[in-house]
């Protein structure tokens, strides 16, 4: 599900990723990438697990967002999936928040 406030738009993603669902989750990433916003969010609040596929996606589209001058962050890093995260070590290269509203905090620059 996508939502939109000003030039943020956001993917909020409601359940794990697996191999059940990655392509639907790339998929969904693509569309927020296309998006005309220079500030994406992608909320995983409801995401407990994700696999490595996922995590690749993940990263690929930050560094997708950075070579359109755009600015990808992630929300709802908490748990379980704060751990994947800092295992992978996902915090040195892009921005991880534990609510959307911090992570628009961030893009709206309060």
């Amino acid at each position: 599900m996508e939502t939109r406030q000003g030039a943020i738009r956001t993917l909020t993603w409601t359940e794990d990723i697996t191999l059940n669902n990655v392509e639907s989750f790339r998929q969904a990433l693509e569309q927020l990438l296309a998006e005309r916003a220079d500030q994406l969010i992608v909320n995983m609040e409801a995401v407990n697990y994700i696999n490595s596929a996922g995590l690749g996606m993940i990263a690929d589209s930050v560094m997708a967002a950075r070579a359109q001058q755009k600015e990808l962050v992630v929300a709802g890093v908490k748990g379980s999936l704060a751990e994947i995260f800092r295992i992978v070590k996902f915090y040195s290269f892009m921005k991880l928040f534990a609510t959307e509203k911090e992570a628009i905090d961030y893009l709206s620059g309060e």
